[in-house]
């Protein structure tokens, strides 16, 4: 695919084909920048999530939970924890979707040695649907954000 200025290109598609390649201006340092791509394919594949599990009972995130949706389908409240890095090492930027599916509570603590910090000290899925996420920000240290509450 040839290089093309935001003003010649046309509208897409419903579908970003794999093969379609974005531009990224750099800055080098000297006064100039140096060109960067990314296929189709690798922005897909940030954007898609895959539910990889259903949890109805207490459960400690896995490594295969990187970067896709854990869904809570419980009437009775289930915790889910956040393991060290020496335990399960995310990479610094990892996020974790949340989705609360049924009427159980939703909880969400960090293991021994993990802070997980968020607004007013919420740790818990608002209500029934709501939609939340942890994102690693540090070694052992993650936010929660989204439809939380206490």
């Amino acid at each position: 695919m040839a290089e093309k200025k935001i003003s010649q290109l046309t509208a897409k598609g419903a579908n970003l084909a794999s093969t379609d390649l974005f531009a990224i201006a750099e800055d080098n340092g000297a006064g100039g920048y140096n060109s960067k791509y990314i296929t189709g394919s690798e922005v897909n594949s940030g954007m898609n999530l895959t539910a990889t599990n259903t949890i109805t009972t207490t459960y400690t995130f896995v490594l295969a939970d990187k970067d896709k949706l854990v869904i809570s389908n419980s009437t009775l409240g289930i915790v889910a924890t956040i393991p060290t890095n020496a335990s399960v090492a995310y990479d610094l930027g990892t996020r974790i979707e949340l989705y609360r599916s049924n009427t159980g509570a939703y909880r969400i603590v960090g293991d021994t040695g993990v802070t997980l910090t968020a607004a007013g000290g919420a740790d818990k899925l608002n209500v029934q649907y709501s939609v939340a996420t942890i994102l690693k920000i540090a070694t052992d240290s993650w936010i929660l954000y989204g439809d939380i509450t206490t």
